[in-house]
């Protein structure tokens, strides 16, 4: 018997989330079908740290196999649903991919969750559900309508949708997370602060998406797990959840050099469809209901993120 199901376990957050949840010493399942979409070897990484506690018990399987989250969810009472093919870009390549997996995975899970005895089911969300906000219209609040301008991003909104539809139809109990843009020890090896850092460290050209001077909410990993735990005590509805800062790409990467003492060769390409100029959160309304606050800083965050790959990935 679990007391948690954690999907997506295998992932940067869902591996955090689940380290946490031990450490409180909860029974934690974790479920991931370790998707090829990038290393499964990477994602055996991660599941190390948490195979290594007597109180998490690995599942390997898909959120779409809903006799599989039957038997899972029977025993739990909190849901932490986390799993998700990721990346923007790529979901611009393969719409359908993105609706069959984030959607129709979220309703299965959904339902076998108000069918059992599910107390809480919190769905990771994230800020591409606002699509392209005007630079004067920043930060975005919660109460701002869903613009996505990708698959990816309609996926989540529709996720959204669906946990509040679950919530008032059938009274399960729900809360949606959108997260901005999280970096920080496990990352994956396609987003950029860790394409970046392994880049420099080998001395390799990194490619920055149009002029650089887009700027983003950096976030770093265990301010979004607190965020997401107290959200899952105490929340209701929909937070962003972010450092509610933000700095420019060109800014970033100023900071990795300097963080690494090491010049960055840099080329700048195409900006990519489905990515947005500009993103900024708005977190008053989690430090209201939640008392959620950032923590980490963007330099203290790189540092730790730094560190990590000086240890896993370079000896």
């Amino acid at each position: 018997m679990s007391d948690i199901l954690v999907t997506g376990c295998a992932g940067f957050i869902g591996s955090h989330l689940c380290e946490n949840l031990l450490k409180q010493g909860l029974k934690v399942a974790g479920l991931d079908n370790l998707d090829p979409y990038y290393s499964t070897e990477w994602k055996e990484n991660n599941l190390k740290v948490l195979k290594k506690q007597s109180n998490f018990n690995f599942i390997k399987g898909s959120i779409l196999d809903s006799n599989l989250l039957k038997d899972i969810i029977k025993d739990v009472e909190i849901v932490y649903h986390l799993a998700a093919l990721p990346g923007v870009r790529n979901s611009i390549k393969t719409p359908v991919k993105y609706c069959e997996t984030d959607v129709l995975g979220t309703i299965k899970l959904l339902d076998v969750s108000r069918n059992m005895d599910v107390k809480k089911f919190a769905f990771a969300s994230s800020s591409s559900v606002y699509g392209e906000v005007p630079e004067n219209e920043l930060p975005v609040s919660e109460d701002r309508k869903p613009n996505p301008i990708s698959p990816y991003g309609l996926a989540k909104t529709q996720g959204e949708e669906w946990c509040k539809m679950f919530e008032e139809v059938y009274g399960l109990k729900t809360v949606s997370l959108r997260y901005f843009t999280v970096f920080g020890p496990r990352q994956r090896p396609d987003e950029a602060f860790s394409k970046f850092i392994m880049r420099i460290m080998k001395d390799e050209e990194i490619e920055i998406y149009g002029d650089g001077n887009q700027t983003r909410d950096f976030t770093y990993i265990s301010d979004i797990v607190n965020g997401t735990l107290l959200a899952c005590e105490k929340g209701n509805g929909i937070y962003n959840i972010g450092s509610n800062k933000r700095i420019s790409v060109n800014e970033m990467v100023d900071l990795i050099e300097k963080i690494m003492n090491k010049k960055a060769q840099i080329k700048y390409i195409e900006k990519q469809l489905g990515d947005v100029t500009h993103t900024w959160s708005k977190i008053d309304k989690a430090k209201r209901d939640l008392g959620y606050g950032p923590k980490v800083s963007i330099e203290e965050g790189i540092k730790r993120h730094v560190e990590w790959f000086k240890m896993n990935k370079f000896k």
